[in-house]
């Protein structure tokens, strides 16, 4: 019999403590990481019920009995953080374009926040994949997500580029875009140009740009693949999570979005901070996450350590030297 359930069938009540829906989780990072909300005066649990329970497709963790630790299991909770920041990056930003909110130009904001929808949805399909031990399609959509987070870098630090991506109106012209301005690690050559500037070297000799390079050709192959292989993945073990260096490299982008986000100008945490606080006759009532985007930034940014390496079970990318 499989060690995996069926879809759905392991989903805690909404009043149940988020915990249970990661059995063996490390009790350390749980206590760790409830530390840093409360550090930073949020309520994990209610902010867990809002931001990340009514996900479509949401599942707990299956439980492994013979999982050897608690890295998967680890590696869901911390990304599962992610998949609210980014949910809270979306509210934020789109209160902005709304307000036109200063910081940034309509065409930046109305970029933001197209993109973090579509993040959304990607973090939510990828965590549906993992969990259901669908390796190859997991490593394409962690590939279109890495991608965003460097578009999303780009629109902050090139306006007249955000202009030409909010007067796309085809797909054609969507396309040309993207192939002109993003594709190919354009995009990502931006960034590194901006952030040599503040003192920090990702230039393509240096080993980080090297493991991202080695990462991305690994999940280029699952979008362009070839006839050698023919057979279908299975679970090998019914020990490890297949999927865990998609996850990985998805979490670890959301990550470097929150710390790069915060060393360029302008700063993405002052203005999307900028405009969630205002008066509380303006405010949505149902305008619940936006608030958390800069203070789970913060916690986010804490918690790199936590993905410094990749799940050691999985094959489908290469650690960083």
């Amino acid at each position: 019999m499989s060690q995996t359930p069926p879809i759905g069938s392991i989903v805690p009540l909404d009043g149940a403590a988020p915990e249970l829906s990661y059995p063996g989780l490390s009790p350390q990072l749980l206590a760790r990481v409830k530390q840093l909300w409360s550090a930073a005066r949020l309520d994990f649990d209610s902010h867990w019920r809002v931001g990340l329970r009514p996900l479509p497709g949401f599942r707990a963790v299956p439980r492994v009995e013979t999982a050897a630790n608690s890295t998967d299991v680890d590696l869901v909770f911390l990304f599962d953080q992610c998949v609210i920041w980014v949910r809270a990056f979306h509210e934020a930003a789109t209160l902005g374009k709304a307000r036109q909110t200063s910081g940034l130009s309509d065409s930046q904001w109305h970029g933001l926040s197209a993109l973090s929808a579509r993040l959304i949805e990607q973090l939510a399909a990828l965590r549906l994949l993992a969990l259901t031990d669908l390796p190859m399609p997991a490593m394409q959509i962690a590939r279109s997500i890495t991608e965003d987070v460097d578009m999303t870098l780009v629109l902050l630090i090139r306006p007249k580029l955000a202009q030409r991506f909010a007067e796309c109106r085809t797909v054609d012209e969507a396309s040309d875009f993207w192939r002109r301005h993003i594709a190919g690690g354009r995009a990502f050559r931006s960034i590194s140009e901006r952030l040599y500037s503040v003192g920090i070297d990702h230039s393509a000799d240096t080993d980080y740009a090297k493991w991202r390079k080695s990462v991305l050709t690994t999940l280029g192959a699952a979008v362009h693949s070839n006839a050698l292989k023919t057979s279908v993945t299975t679970r090998q073990h019914g020990d490890s999570l297949l999927s865990g260096d998609s996850l990985h490299f998805a979490a670890f982008r959301i990550h470097e979005l929150c710390a790069f986000a915060q060393l360029i100008e302008p700063d993405l945490i002052d203005v999307l901070t900028a405009a969630y606080q205002t008066d509380d006759t303006a405010k949505p009532a149902a305008s619940t996450l936006g608030a958390l985007a800069g203070p789970l930034s913060g916690i986010l940014i804490h918690q790199i350590p936590s993905l410094s390496a990749p799940p050691a079970a999985s094959q489908q990318a290469v650690k960083p030297h």
